[in-house]
């Protein structure tokens, strides 16, 4: 008769919502092509023959099953760390990666110890347990997983702009269900079987999130190896012809642009056409692409492949979208506004720095709001001040028609108003 208990039961149902996950990575287009996304699909592929092939051994009562899963728990755990650590240092290296490994190595030796699993009784039922040094190195390796998932999920958390808070709160709970919430649990077996049911559950809930809040999401796996400012493309002669912030900058284009002129003047012996550059900056990098008719300046905290190939690609298509503009020299900027659907394509994943709050107050820019021409004269007779002008007539762009015409006719009212007192009225209540 084959063995069912509650443990086989919960395994098989975590198992499917591990597999769930695996198939939001693999089919999420945002992320599905993204390296450190293939360790972490590697590593969720060996998490969920860990609950498969345990819910089997317990089912058969099979030992050798339950030996093997050894070598899924060790992979699991390196290739989980091989993701984050790309992720958080663009290389999968660490010192971390270096313990797991040979602990790794250590728990399957022992698993594979005539005294290392036996068979129990547990609630009535039969059921197979990790025991002595075996059950100690498989919490040593989880414990060592936990540490830098949950390091990882704070510091991104802590780090993320104000745009994707929230989905970082989300992404922090998962990490927590799947970390330090299950090792909890998992450790509370060792007092009663039903504890581990209750931790395979959190665990495939948080997987579950995990996936699916980075596969919306994927600002949040570009927080904290680097932060990128702002791209700036020129033409041959010097002149701007499109300009993208991330954060906030008070450096206008015009200046940004020179600067570059500046940097290449001095550096064209190093520079070919067709090259790429890194120029290291007091608190970054910043990192040309040099082309026949173009330069794409980008500047960042750091380098990396993946920006280095993101400029390489947007330079390319910005000068085939835009070529007959660049072989008739057109130098105003408004023409090449339509990179943004470049942006869009190589740099979408890279979060914006420029909103702090939702209290912030967000005007749109004079080239991006349209006016009636007669409501526009009126605003420039009423408002002398540029900065003044530009402040309220984004608020009234974002307010009902209605309000306009009434802005206007209490204007009008009151200048009548002022008109009437003499100057004998003003001069009396200066005075008072």
């Amino acid at each position: 008769m084959l063995n069912w208990t509650t443990e086989v039961i919960v395994d098989f149902i975590v198992g499917t919502i591990i597999f769930l996950a695996l198939i939001i990575t693999h089919f999420e287009p945002k992320i599905k092509k993204l390296r450190s996304i293939l360790y972490i699909r590697i590593a969720i592929f060996f998490m969920m023959l860990v609950f498969y092939i345990d819910a089997l051994s317990i089912l058969y009562l099979n030992i050798t099953l339950s030996r093997f899963n050894a070598f899924n728990i060790a992979f699991t755990s390196i290739f989980l760390l091989m993701g984050v650590n790309y992720i958080s240092r663009q290389t999968f290296n660490s010192i971390f990666l270096i313990i797991n490994c040979c602990l790794g190595t250590l728990m399957v030796y022992l698993a594979f110890q005539a005294d290392s699993i036996k068979l129990v009784t547990e609630f009535g039922y039969l059921n197979i347990k990790w025991i002595r040094a075996l059950a100690l190195m498989d919490i040593i390796i989880s414990l060592n997983l936990v540490v830098v998932l949950l390091y990882w999920g704070f510091k991104t958390w802590v780090n993320s702009p104000f745009l994707i808070k929230k989905e970082s709160l989300i992404f922090l709970i998962g990490i927590l269900f799947i970390g330090p919430i299950y090792l909890i649990f998992y450790i509370l077996y060792y007092l009663n079987i039903l504890f581990v049911t209750i931790g395979d559950l959190l665990m495939g809930l948080g997987t579950l999130i995990f996936c699916f809040v980075i596969g919306r999401e994927p600002k949040l796996l570009y927080i904290l190896p680097f932060t990128i400012h702002r791209i700036v493309v020129k033409d041959r002669n010097g002149n701007p012809l499109y300009d993208h912030d991330w954060s906030q900058s008070n450096i206008n284009e015009t200046i940004f642009t020179g600067f570059l002129n500046a940097v290449q003047l001095m550096s064209e012996d190093v520079m070919q056409i067709g090259g790429l550059f890194d120029i290291n900056l007091e608190d970054g990098i910043l990192i040309l692409r040099e082309s026949a008719q173009i330069t794409v300046g980008l500047v960042s905290s750091k380098s990396s492949k993946l920006l280095k190939d993101s400029v390489v690609k947007f330079t390319a298509d910005f000068e085939k979208k835009f070529e007959r503009e660049l072989k008739k020299s057109i130098k105003d900027m408004t023409q090449y506004e339509g990179a943004y659907e470049l942006i869009e394509k190589y740099f979408s994943n890279f979060p914006y720095k420029t909103i702090k709050s939702k209290k912030q107050p967000i005007f749109l820019t004079e080239r991006y709001t349209k006016i009636p021409l007669e409501l526009e004269n009126k605003l420039r007779t009423i408002f002398n001040d540029e900065e003044e002008y530009e402040a309220i007539k984004a608020e009234l762009i974002k307010s009902p028609l209605s309000f306009i015409s009434e802005f206007i006719r209490l204007h009008d009212q009151l200048k009548d108003e002022v008109k009437g007192i003499s100057s004998e009225d003003i001069k009396y209540l200066n005075e008072n």
